[in-house]
């Protein structure tokens, strides 16, 4: 790629990249660690689309005479540029121009050098970040110690051969013949299913609009992963995102600066963070259990809260089976001999031990765990879909840099590919096309029978089963029922009551920031879900009769800390440019913690998802638009929380704090509801197995299920609903082959 710029824009571009990160006594600035260049010539390649955005705004800059300005006539106009109040600027929807450029800038600063930025690695060196390392030992997460690595690009990892093991799919073309199930979406619950329903003995059609892949893709690279940039959802996601507003009444804007999702072989399985909790026993009776102890009065209002359609024994064998498949390693809440226990004493009762030990404490969470004891909660290691010991051919975990958002370089995180898809696929009764964009559930005289599909040519194909599972994110499980309409469901299928789209829930990050200045965390080691948290604040595992909300949130202290997101983590009164951005985050990149908050976000009669009237996707069809915002029990809950956690980064050393807002956006890759489940269709799309009440044929099953959002990661519910249904599915085929024979 080459310089798009004209030599005067040029030298704008590096005018101004020097007042937002400028040189300082032995500190280079932006444009000597290469930022100005990588932003440069990737206007030539990945953000072409941001040239013209580029040159408006450089040209804005040069009417205001930024090139012959003095320090302090430049530093104004950054901060005109900042205030979107400079004359001339563009006018994104969704984001300003410095946010862009903001964001483009800190890529360039901290990004491997392969992309053109960080030049010999000079960012990393700055911040004391090592780079692309195999993996780290314990003594290294030591709190206090500074890890004592010179700084190392992904190009100097060895390259594992299994990297070209794709798993053998094949590319879109015509129909296939005898399919007993079609299944719309190659992403974990549509590789679960399958495994199930050929388990069974059923040939299995799966959809995948995406290409096929390992799962090990963009491992150690923050850039590809990045959930702005978002490598993993070029092929569809990123054309379709969806727009946000807070009430019906608002108008939306794009959700562009929100949180990517994957579409390819094995979706949101390769880049989750593989946490792999239960949900609570009362949290599939929520609405129940607030009443019976608190009354009817204590419900919010605007609330839509609801009873799940099954108990947590009726989901605990499926729980079992999923935990069984991934490989989850955790402790169990039981006692020890000191009476102390080493899991999480609030869990559910299970009959099965976790496959392997928990994840190995970090210094940080052993940090955490001493201060959150002495305050009288109860610590735990989350479990997680994280092998800690060689299992089924997959290398255990090395403690790396990158985990969430990222490939497993080892195959010690559980993904399609590495647990499930293997086993599926040598069946020979699973076949999976990929390149399959489907856009619409195919009904005859109101029963499903297949799905559309449209090839990367433009050819239309319709892939007909007995049964059809659709099976992708939240979004599109919506987006799809309420694109495909017939005479019997002229306003979308399952739709016959309005359900469709409601009670979407998405979870909220409030996190609270601490400090521990002059002292070295290393929380860039280590998977995300190599954490410690406490319960002792969630769901009803305290009495609320005293406060003005129910219900509550888990805090912990995560792992995985990488420098291109860091770089934008600042406290309230630190400046996003100059010499005070710099030197915050260069002194404190290695001594910040964050106590991640997961508030239960309970269902509203505001929030859900819908299409949107004017914004449009690559194929001209209508996206999907999110309503969301918390409600009053949300405001008054987190801030409550926010106070405890602050109380425990203050035992645990913090010199300062600050917090996220309350209110931190829609799409958080924990988006759930818009088809929810219920016995009463007057109330719900699904039954508990995800059949749609209104349409035979069809099952919908995943985060969109969901009736409410309890303060847990719901990735391993979604995969016990999944494994449920599927034997639900079963069971009707068998039902229906019995018919006929009849």
């Amino acid at each position: 790629m080459t310089d798009m710029l004209t030599p005067t824009e040029r030298l704008l571009l590096d005018a101004l990249f020097d007042r937002i990160f400028p040189p300082g006594d032995g500190t280079p600035g932006a444009v000597e660690i290469g930022a100005a260049d990588y932003v440069a010539t990737a206007l030539g390649g990945p953000y072409a689309a941001h040239l013209p955005l580029y040159r408006e705004t450089l040209a804005a800059l040069a009417a205001a005479g930024f090139a012959e300005a003095d320090g302090p006539g430049q530093i104004r106009l950054v901060a005109a540029l900042e205030a979107d109040t400079l004359p001339g600027l563009p006018r994104p929807a969704g984001h300003s121009a410095f946010d862009l450029i903001w964001r483009h800038l800190r890529e360039g600063l901290f990004c491997d050098p392969a992309h053109g930025g960080n030049r010999g690695m000079a960012g990393w060196t700055l911040i004391g970040f090592p780079g692309a390392q195999n993996g780290f030992e314990e003594i290294e997460q030591t709190v206090g110690r500074k890890v004592a690595r010179a700084p190392q690009p992904m190009a100097a990892l060895s390259q594992d051969a299994r990297l070209d093991a794709v798993p053998q799919t094949r590319p879109a073309a015509g129909p296939i013949a005898g399919a007993d199930v079609v299944i719309v979406g190659g992403g974990f619950v549509g590789s679960f299913m399958a495994l199930k329903l050929v388990r069974a003995g059923k040939r299995v059609v799966m959809l995948e609009a995406g290409s096929s892949r390992t799962g090990r893709e963009h491992a150690m690279d923050e850039l590809s992963a990045t959930a702005f940039r978002n490598l993993g959802g070029t092929e569809k996601f990123n054309a379709e995102v969806p727009t946000w507003r807070l009430n019906p009444g608002s108008p939306a804007r794009p959700a562009s600066m929100s949180q990517g999702l994957e579409t390819r072989l094995g979706g949101n399985s390769v880049a989750w963070g593989a946490v792999a909790m239960r949900f609570y026993e009362d949290d599939f009776e929520i609405h129940s259990k607030t009443v019976a102890k608190y009354g009817e009065d204590r419900l919010p209002e605007g609330h839509a809260l609801a009873d799940w359609p099954m108990s947590y024994r009726d989901l605990e064998p499926f729980y079992d089976e999923a935990e069984a498949l991934l490989g989850v390693s955790g402790h169990a809440g039981g006692p020890r001999e000191d009476g102390r226990s080493r899991g999480n004493p609030f869990e559910a009762p299970r009959k099965t031990p976790y496959e392997m030990p928990a994840l190995r404490r970090s210094g940080l969470g052993a940090r955490f765990a001493e201060a959150a004891e002495g305050l009288g909660y109860h610590p735990f290691a989350l479990p997680a879909a994280i092998l800690t010991a060689p299992w089924k051919g997959r290398h255990a975990c090395t403690y790396c840099s990158f985990c969430s958002r990222f490939g497993c370089h080892v195959d010690a995180k559980a993904s399609a590919q590495n647990t499930v898809l293997p086993e599926a696929l040598a069946s020979g009764l699973l076949t999976i096309v990929t390149g399959a964009r489907v856009t619409e559930i195919v009904t005859e005289a109101g029963r499903a029978t297949g799905a559309r599909y449209r090839t990367k040519d433009g050819a239309e194909h319709v892939q007909t089963g007995r049964q059809v599972i659709v099976a992708t994110y939240a979004f599109e499980n919506t987006r799809l029922l309420l694109l495909s309409r017939d005479a019997d469901h002229p306003d979308g299928l399952g739709n016959n009551q309005g359900q469709v789209g409601r009670y979407y829930m998405t979870r909220q990050q409030p996190s609270v920031y601490a400090v521990f200045e002059g002292e070295p965390v290393n929380r860039f080691i280590g998977p995300t879900a190599q954490a410690q948290a406490i319960a002792d604040l969630s769901c009803d595992h305290f009495d609320h009769a005293d406060k003005d909300f129910i219900r509550g949130g888990r805090i912990a202290v995560f792992n995985q800390y990488l420098p291109i997101e860091a770089s934008g983590v600042l406290p309230p009164d630190v400046p996003r440019w100059g010499a005070a951005w710099r030197d915050f985050f260069v002194t404190n990149y290695n001594s910040i913690s964050m106590l991640f908050l997961d508030p239960e976000i309970l269902p509203s009669q505001n929030n859900r998802l819908d299409l949107d009237d004017s914004a449009t996707d690559d194929l001209g069809r209508p996206v999907v638009r999110i309503t969301f915002d918390i409600g009053g029990n949300e405001e008054r809950m987190i801030p409550w929380l926010q106070d405890r956690a602050e109380e425990i980064a203050r035992k645990m050393g913090a010199t300062r704090t600050w917090r996220r807002p309350a209110l931190t956006g829609p799409i958080s890759t924990h988006d759930t509801g818009g088809t929810r489940m219920g016995h009463d269709p007057a109330t719900s799309v699904t039954d508990g197995f995800g059949r749609v009440h209104d349409t035979p044929g069809l099952t919908v099953v995943g985060g969109s299920s969901f009736v409410s959002l309890p303060p847990v990661n719901p990735a391993l519910t979604i995969l016990a609903l999944s494994l449920r249904a599927a034997e639900a599915v079963v069971a009707d085929l068998a039902a229906a082959a019995t018919e006929e024979l009849a």
